[in-house]
C-alpha cells in the first residue's frame, strides 16, 4: 500500500467524521529514501511531515499514517480549543477517541475502554 492511499484511507474518515479540514503537500518531508513522505498542512497555516518507512507492511503502514494523521488533528484541535477527541467514540460521545489497532487481522478504529471494533481504518461514518 503506497502512502498516497494509506493517507486517503484515513482522509476519509476525518471527511465522513466532521473532522478538521486537512491540506496535503506532495513536498517530501524527508529525503531519506527509506521512507515516502509528505507534509500535513492544517487551516491554521500549520505543518508537519507525515513519514511511512518503506519496509512496513500495508497494514503497519496504514496503522502508523492513521497514528501520525491523529496526532496532527490532536494539535490542531487543541489550537483551536475544541476537544481532543478525533475519531470520537460512538460507544462514549464527548469522553475520548477511538485508537488505530490491528484487530482480526485488520487495520481498525477500536474503543480503547471497551476494546470493542467500531470499523475498519477507512470506513467510519458519521
Amino acid at each position: 500500500m503506497s502512502l498516497a492511499s494509506a493517507l486517503d484511507a484515513v482522509v476519509r474518515d476525518l471527511r465522513n467524521t466532521g473532522g478538521i479540514k486537512l491540506r496535503i503537500s506532495e513536498e517530501p518531508a524527508t529525503s531519506d529514501p527509506g521512507y515516502e513522505s509528505v507534509l500535513l498542512l492544517s487551516g491554521q497555516h500549520w505543518s508537519t511531515g507525515l513519514l511511512a518507512p518503506l519496509a512496513l507492511t500495508d497494514d503497519e503502514r496504514l496503522l502508523q499514517v492513521a497514528d501520525q494523521v491523529q496526532e496532527f488533528v490532536f494539535e490542531e484541535l487543541l489550537r483551536l480549543e475544541l476537544p481532543v477527541t478525533w475519531p470520537e467514540c460512538p460507544e462514549h460521545p464527548a469522553s475520548h477517541p477511538l485508537t488505530p489497532v490491528l484487530t482480526s487481522g485488520r487495520p481498525s478504529w477500536q474503543c480503547p475502554k471497551s476494546g470493542d471494533t467500531i470499523a475498519p481504518i477507512g470506513a467510519l461514518q458519521k
